[in-house]
């Protein structure tokens, strides 16, 4: 049986607490992750809400990576769902724990969408041309 998907849930704890309020700054920080895990980048997403925390989104050819933080609570809350072979997860979350400088991080990796396709191979990205 082959996976078609990854899914990370990562839980912070005890984050930086300015780290979690400014969106700019954590945008640039989920697409480099993405970057870091070998994904290509499509477009990010991001928001602030008032009277504080952030929610956003990078889309990514092989699907995505989402964040919400409640800085009331010092807390991120951070998803990957990526699809394809190759993807440095790792890379991405050891960035991410030390971007929010979360003291107590809390990681998930699970597989998602198992086929049994005997001897065919899963296409993850179609060929352009």
């Amino acid at each position: 049986m082959d996976a078609l998907l990854d899914l990370v849930l990562i839980d912070l704890y005890e984050c930086d607490h300015d780290r979690l309020l400014d969106a700019d700054r954590i945008r640039k920080d989920m697409v480099k992750a993405a970057e870091l895990m070998g994904a290509e980048v499509i477009n990010a997403s991001f928001h602030t809400f008032e009277p504080w925390g952030v929610s956003g989104t990078v889309t990514i050819a092989e699907s995505h990576l989402a964040v919400h933080t409640w800085p009331e609570y010092n807390f991120a809350a951070i998803t990957f769902e990526t699809c394809g072979r190759g993807m440095d997860h790792k890379k991405a979350w050891d960035h991410l724990i030390r971007f929010f400088r979360a003291r107590r991080p809390k990681i998930i990796h699970q597989k998602r969408g198992f086929m049994d396709l005997g001897s065919d191979e899963i296409v993850y990205k179609q060929e352009v041309g």
